[in-house]
């Protein structure tokens, strides 16, 4: 409706709108500010993309899904409530959003899509509630200001590159309902220092821990049966390591 409208500064919803359409204000690059009212139920995937200028927004409680790219790349983006009433967070909806540094994801949300955090480099910490039983790769990826995050127990597997190039990551505990770690799942996670494996993980990824050039020492439970190759690699602190007898397959 409004993409690529770059000169469009503010815009006032009114209250007889009850949906937001895919690529709406996409690339309107000078928009600072914009207030949708509780009577908009759905907002369509692109929506806000690329609005480079907007610092601020509040979704509706009236909103139930977050889609897929809705904020990519609003890089000046500092602040955001996500409302107890979002469920589900789809692939990219706030990634490239460079300059956000909180985020409080409500316990109503199950699920977090692919990249949906990626490239949050201002993004400090972060807690995910136990609501969330899908969290899909490269979420929150590329997070170099990350230094602490709680995975809940109701996660039962570490995606693809989930914290890759979270390089401020300095220690992370892993649930005991995790059994499988994901190839690159801590892939340049440079000043992690410690991580504890749980005694539920029978497989660790390719690359799973490369380049984590901070981290001393790790014990490999003896659930471990398949680590896969590079897992360990360029993990230049490392001086020791002891693989259990359950493991069968070394990369």
């Amino acid at each position: 409706l409004f993409s690529y409208c770059s000169s469009l500064k503010a815009i006032t919803i009114p209250s007889s709108v009850t949906s937001i359409g895919i690529y709406a204000f996409n690339h309107c690059i000078s928009l600072t500010e914009i207030t949708i009212p509780s009577s908009v139920t759905s907002i369509g995937r692109y929506a806000f993309n690329h609005c480079i200028s907007l610092t601020e927004i509040t979704i509706p409680s009236s909103v139930a899904t977050i889609r897929s790219r809705t904020f990519n790349n609003c890089s000046s983006l500092t602040a955001l409530t996500i409302p107890s009433s979002i469920w589900t967070i789809e692939m990219e909806a706030f990634s490239g959003c460079s300059s956000l540094k909180e985020i409080t994801i409500p316990s109503s949300t199950t699920s977090i899509g692919s990249r949906t955090f990626n490239d949050c480099s201002s993004l400090t910490e972060l807690t995910i509630p136990s609501s969330v039983t899908t969290i899909e790769e490269e979420a929150f990826s590329g997070c170099s200001s990350l230094t602490e995050i709680t995975i809940p127990s109701s996660i039962t597997s570490i995606g693809n590159d989930l914290f890759s190039y979270c390089s401020s990551l300095k220690a992370i505990t892993i649930p005991s309902s995790v059994t499988s770690i994901g190839g690159y799942a801590f892939n340049n996670c440079s000043s992690l220092t410690e991580i504890t494996i749980p005694s539920s993980v029978t497989t660790i990824g390719r690359h799973a821990f490369k380049r984590c050039i901070s981290l001393k020492e790790i014990t490999i439970p003896s659930s471990v049966i398949i680590i896969e190759e590079e897992a360990f690699s360029g993990c230049s602190s490392l001086k020791a390591i002891t693989i259990p007898s359950s493991v069968t397959s070394i990369g």
